[in-house]
């Protein structure tokens, strides 16, 4: 894995904003771009185009799909194909009209993993996961490359979306611990690029769907507790806010992923938590 040990020269016009977007399928992006010409008309034109000012480097399904490590603008399109997306556009909207600048997205995620064996850090488990190691590499190259660029990255949060797999599994009674480790050893590998308040976690539920998610009780519970007892991070409970998988595609649902306004309005969610909280 590897270790980040300096750092660029801070300047007074250099510093960079950096949010990580982390999880599996939900937050890789299996929302339909396509949708949303019908259900935002406007919006879904103004997404197709992007945005200039919060760029995105992804790396989705450990390299089946990503930005070839180039940031580009934040649009429709960057997901697990180029006709599917993630949260990542409802994020970059909210930063967007909040006038926020120096903004750039990284996201790592890969569907169907979890965080009882592809994710676990090295403090749950001696041997991480191959997707925790490949997020850490990932995430601290693309900051040596803003680096390169001229930039002085300070990254302000992660944001998670994950937990579905690990409610099928017979892990999930260590999700709360998995989770409590997971982001101490992220922060811990990262630290030499956090904010000097420290880097923030914002984690969301997954779909409270029974037949689909058995123990998604004790899965969002975790996330909660973990929540509450850290200070720096925050939670989004999805089910509250009437998140939806039961509309899309239009005769083969896709129960497991959420719907495209949906999505958007997950990527709105942690926009605002962003904003308010962590980016300047």
């Amino acid at each position: 894995m590897i270790k980040a040990i300096s750092r660029s020269v801070k300047k007074d016009n250099n510093v960079v904003q950096v949010i990580i977007l982390l999880g599996q399928s939900n937050m890789e992006g299996i929302s339909i771009s396509s949708y949303l010409t019908k259900k935002m008309p406007q919006k879904a034109e103004e997404f197709t185009v992007g945005y200039q000012d919060v760029k995105i480097s992804f790396d989705n399904g450990a390299g089946n799909y990503t930005s070839n490590n180039k940031f580009i603008p934040t649009k429709l399109g960057q997901g697990c194909s180029p006709n599917h997306f993630g949260p990542e556009v409802g994020i970059a909207e909210i930063i967007h009209n909040a006038g926020k600048t120096d903004v750039f997205l990284l996201k790592y995620a890969y569907g169907g993993t979890s965080l009882s064996y592809d994710w676990i850090s090295p403090t749950s488990r001696k041997k991480p996961g191959h997707l925790f190691v490949g997020a850490v590499n990932f995430v601290l190259e693309s900051l040596i490359q803003l680096e390169k660029m001229g930039y002085y990255p300070e990254i302000k949060a992660i944001c998670w979306m994950q937990g579905e797999d690990d409610s099928n599994g017979n892990q999930y009674d260590n999700y709360y611990n998995y989770t409590k480790n997971f982001v101490k050893d992220l922060r811990e590998d990262l630290k030499l690029y956090m904010d000097l308040d420290g880097i923030g976690f914002l984690d969301a539920t997954i779909a409270a769907l029974d037949h689909v998610w058995t123990e998604h009780v004790i899965i969002n519970n975790a996330k909660r507790q973990n929540a509450e007892e850290d200070p720096l991070s925050y939670f989004i409970d999805t089910n509250d806010e009437g998140l939806k998988t039961n509309h899309e595609p239009v005769g083969a649902v896709d129960i497991y992923h959420y719907d495209s306004d949906s999505m958007i309005k997950l990527g709105r969610l942690f926009g605002m938590l962003l904003i308010e909280h962590f980016v300047d």
